[in-house]
């Protein structure tokens, strides 16, 4: 007999009914599997849990809700906030979309009933995702509160209606946590399993000894996760101490200056009490060779290279540390750099820093900072989110009065706002100070267009072709132009672009 191929032994072991587990394997099941010491049942327990969606939710809450090895809880947590951070951004979005289409509902004029009506169904319709969503983060209990910090931490808050909507759920999971704990008079009563949520709903350090005692419990256990070597552990541990906030920070700056309460050495033990003070994402921690432990030794030159390394090799998942150096590091330079670095990203966080830390001069407010700015203006708007985008423009219009692409931009979050008085008055201040700029002229003519505003809004098309506009494609297509569709005139300057 012939040997075996390995690797045909390996698929008829993992096909064979023996090691399978299928996507309706109980959860349960899942879960002891991944204690196994077999590493073929591990493997399929953990393909089993990559298959799970946002259905899994209240399943994986349940089973997190029993006794569990600390192993297996920390794969099994990972997972349900894996799937509870995509659930809210897709929450975000759909509070975007909601306010989009109540835009789009608000009356144009006297005649748009019937535009109106189905406008507001639209809104209607993107009301009752929203609760939808809700209602599927509800389900998750008090484990939401730990991916609603992550969350925040990665994306901000970029909107007060989306803020809002978090406020709803946070007061959702407050209520919980006080129907079943009154009082914290004895912390050590607490299931440790139950500390690793209730932590993201712990009142800051110092409001409260009870709190204070309950949060300093909960990091001694998150330590003792560090300690354990096991990497599931680790990384919810450092997801855990980064959801304590200063609570977890005074911990892990208490371990370190413990020497000999250890095993772990004292430069990993730094390193990780440094990322979690920068607010350094857990799963970077595999990903990144960048040591952190000198971080409070390092020149600013050390600084300003270590956070661009940062930012370069993970985008947005840097935007907590970008965040928290922007607002709290104490070397201006630093400040500034990741407060850019973080607008550049589309993260309104950082152009409020820059507007907070300028004058309102134009001379003293640098090309870069203008340029992060207008970058995150850009980027709220074109994902629906135009009045967090009015308000980083207006407050750039104040230190900015010249500035064409300032106006331009103010111009064309007003337009899709349906503001189209205003919209009008930022174009054409746009045009004044920058004439030719022929999408400029364009966009003016759809304001005057939808502003029933006929005559102006074909001279405006007009100065584009003029001024070099030649996309006659799109201009054939664009709804803001409707009211214009069969006029002769259209016609003639849809034909001279064309031929362009």
């Amino acid at each position: 007999m012939k040997k075996m191929n390995l690797s045909l032994l390996l698929l008829l072991l993992l096909s064979s009914s023996a090691w399978a587990l299928s996507d309706e394997t109980p959860l349960e099941s899942i879960a002891s599997a991944l204690d196994s010491g077999n590493a073929l049942v591990m493997a399929r327990a953990h393909a089993a849990l990559d298959r799970l969606d946002d259905g899994a939710i209240s399943g994986l809450r349940e089973v997190l809700d029993q006794p569990l090895s600390i192993h297996s809880r920390s794969i099994l947590a990972a997972k349900l906030g894996t799937i509870l951070s995509a659930t809210l951004a897709n929450l975000d979005a759909a509070v975007y979309e909601f306010a989009a289409a109540r835009n789009r509902a608000r009356p144009q004029s006297e005649d748009s009933a019937a535009v109106g009506g189905e406008a507001r169904a639209e809104r209607e319709s993107a009301r009752r995702k929203v609760e939808a969503i809700e209602q599927q983060l509800i389900a998750a209990g008090l484990h939401l509160g730990s991916a609603l910090i992550h969350h925040q931490d990665l994306k901000g808050v970029r909107s007060s209606l989306v803020q809002s909507v978090h406020q709803r759920l946070q007061r959702s999971l407050h209520s919980q946590m006080k129907k079943r704990w009154t009082s914290w008079s004895d912390p050590q009563q607490i299931r440790p399993a139950d500390l690793r949520w209730i932590s993201a709903l712990l009142d800051p350090m110092g409001e409260s000894s009870g709190t204070d005692a309950v949060a300093h419990r909960a990091a001694l256990l998150a330590i003792r996760q560090l300690e354990s070597l096991d990497h599931e552990q680790i990384l919810d541990a450092r997801r855990w101490l980064l959801v304590l906030g200063e609570h977890g920070q005074r911990a892990l700056e208490e371990w370190v200056k413990q020497p000999q309460s250890s095993t772990i050495p004292p430069a990993s033990r730094r390193e990780w009490a440094i990322r979690n003070r920068l607010r350094v994402p857990a799963r970077l921690d595999t990903e990144s060779t960048l040591s952190l432990a000198g971080w409070d030794q390092f020149e600013v030159s050390e600084r300003l290279e270590a956070m661009i390394r940062l930012r370069s090799a993970y985008g947005e998942r840097s935007t907590p540390t970008l965040d928290h150096l922007a607002r709290r590091d104490p070397h201006p330079a630093v400040r500034r750099r990741a407060a850019e670095l973080l607008s550049l990203l589309g993260d309104p966080r950082g152009a409020r820093i820059l507007l907070a830390q300028r004058q309102v001069s134009d001379q003293k407010f640098e090309q870069a900072s203008r340029d992060a700015v207008l970058r995150a203006a850009s980027t709220l708007r074109d994902s629906g989110e135009l009045e967090e985008a009015l308000s980083l423009l207006e407050d750039l219009a104040l230190r900015l009065t010249a500035d064409a692409e300032v106006h331009e931009a103010l111009g064309i979050v007003s337009l899709r706002l349906r503001d189209l008085d205003r919209a009008i008055l930022e174009l054409r201040r746009a045009i004044s100070l920058e004439p030719t700029n022929s999408t400029t002229r364009y966009n003016l003519a759809c304001a005057l267009a939808l502003a029933g505003q006929i005559e102006p809004a074909l001279t405006a098309l007009e100065s584009a072709v003029v001024a070099g506009y030649s996309d006659s494609q799109h201009t054939r297509q664009d709804r803001d132009l409707e009211s214009l569709r069969g006029l002769e005139q259209f016609e003639v300057l849809l034909e001279r672009m064309s031929q362009r």
